[in-house]
């Protein structure tokens, strides 16, 4: 891969990656975010499409993610013990190809007329979906950036190439959901259709990212048999013993939370105080300028700030954004600004999450002398899920609080509705934005990292000479 001729990056780590190899690597990301955003639209799609309850839906989606969280840290065990030509992550990406494809179709395929069977239904697909699927796919594909490069430089940037794709299929859909599915004959069948052109694509995408890839980096043949040591019990307490991770833990599942709002939350605005459905693709086309913008700007803001600031500084601008919508929360244009504002500051937060996930991994050697990558990385999916099932159940119960469900059958706007709907385009993000810069105000594993590496490593030389 011609690492000699790429020099060091600031911190003096190798650099391995050249633009192709980001562009290979970040197609992956079609798959994961074809589940993920879809799923996130399952409350829309199950009230108004399918003619299911809001709190029903709700309770149905979380104890999906529930289970969904649990098999993360099993598949962490299964990537730290597969070893096959193709390396210990990399494989997983050719093996889920047909699987990724499959979850985002049957996510739709509700049979009518089925009765209570649609929750029993609504659920186990969710669970294919999100718990096999998904797990099986994010948490290698996540954990094999540990093993491309040590560089935090090209992590984070390997992280925005990532995000890159992952919002242009969220944007995309934001903006042509509506659009689409209406012009296909806005039923069930038109949601099938959008679908299954997703499922091509990830497909596609995973193949890419798995011919793409190189794994470089690995640990000794006796670090190795200590971490297959390693049960899942043992590794949730060196986790949990390592404070970079709890604190990352916490603020990843504050992000993946006001993403799910932030993406989700903004149809019922458009569908009631707004009063036109439509909004909501107006809303998605806007968010484009800040969008292009941020991934213009974000490899240069990690570069010169590093990770961990970025993360503060831009948890900072989204706290701004939500606050500014108290001034007039019926005014769509400042609806429109703000969102533009919260949408440019969730760029470089999901950019730099994966990296500095990962980078905890390294504490895990200097405190335990295993790095456990898999299980490690398997926080970053699992905090995802907890983060994104929070999210959309959180709209579903404040949605039926308020009265939803009896404003989708008499089509009458009450005030409890609107309260509902402002609650989740304002006060949610008000607080987890202000939570997420807490735990961000005093990080400072960044700084210590090169130390901890060198470190790692001078060991790890010893213990194989001896």
């Amino acid at each position: 891969m011609g690492t000699k001729e790429l020099g060091l990056d600031a911190a003096g780590m190798q650099k391995h990656l050249r633009p192709k190899d980001y562009v290979m690597d970040a197609v992956g990301q079609i798959a994961l975010n074809s589940i993920s955003c879809m799923a996130g639209q399952m409350t829309y799609f199950y009230t108004n499409k399918v003619g299911m309850a809001a709190a029903t839906v709700a309770s149905v989606l979380l104890a999906a993610k529930i289970i969904d969280a649990v098999t993360d840290l099993f598949m962490g065990k299964i990537v730290d013990k597969t070893n096959t030509k193709y390396g210990k992550a990399r494989p997983w990406l050719l093996w889920m190809m047909v699987p990724a494809m499959l979850a985002v179709v049957l996510l739709f395929t509700v049979p009518a007329g089925a009765g209570n069977f649609r929750y029993v239904y609504a659920f186990l697909t969710n669970v294919f979906a999100s718990a096999i699927v998904y797990t099986a796919t994010a948490v290698p594909y996540y954990t094999m950036m540990a093993y491309k490069t040590r560089s935090s430089e090209e992590k984070g940037k390997m992280g925005t190439y990532r995000s890159a794709v992952g919002y242009a299929i969220g944007v995309g859909l934001g903006i042509g959901l509506i659009p689409i599915t209406t012009a296909l004959g806005d039923d069930q069948r038109a949601w099938i259709i959008l679908a299954s052109v997703l499922a091509v694509l990830s497909g596609i995408g995973l193949f890419i990212a798995f011919r793409g890839s190189k794994e470089i980096y690995h640990d000794s043949e006796e670090a190795a048999a200590k971490e297959s040591e390693i049960s899942i019990a043992k590794g949730l307490a060196i986790l949990v013993h390592n404070k970079y991770w709890v604190a990352i833990t916490v603020f990843g599942v504050c992000m993946n939370v006001v993403y799910a709002v932030v993406m989700a939350a903004p149809i019922y605005y458009a569908q009631t105080v707004a009063g036109d459905p439509g909004f909501y693709s107006t809303v998605n086309t806007v968010n484009l300028i800040p969008s292009i913008i941020a991934f213009i700007l974000v490899g240069s803001i990690i570069k010169k700030f590093g990770l961990a600031k970025t993360a503060k500084y831009a948890a900072v601008i989204g706290l701004v954004g939500a606050l500014l919508r108290l001034l007039a929360p019926s005014n769509t244009v400042l609806f429109l600004v703000t969102n533009a504002i919260i949408t440019f500051a969730t760029i470089p937060l999901i950019s730099v999450l994966p990296a500095m996930v990962l980078n905890t991994s390294e504490v895990n050697m200097q405190q335990y002398g295993v790095r456990i990558t898999g299980m490690t990385n398997a926080s970053n999916s699992f905090i995802g899920k907890i983060g994104s099932g929070i999210g959309a159940s959180a709209i579903g119960w404040i949605l039926a609080a308020g009265g939803y469900d009896t404003y989708t059958e008499t089509g009458e706007l009450t005030q409890s509705v609107t309260n509902a709907v402002n609650i989740l385009n304002i006060y949610i993000p008000i607080v987890i934005f202000a939570v997420m810069v807490v735990f961000m105000w005093r990080y400072d594993l960044e700084e210590k990292l090169p130390g901890i590496i060198a470190e790692n490593d001078r060991i790890s030389a010893q213990e194989a000479a001896e």
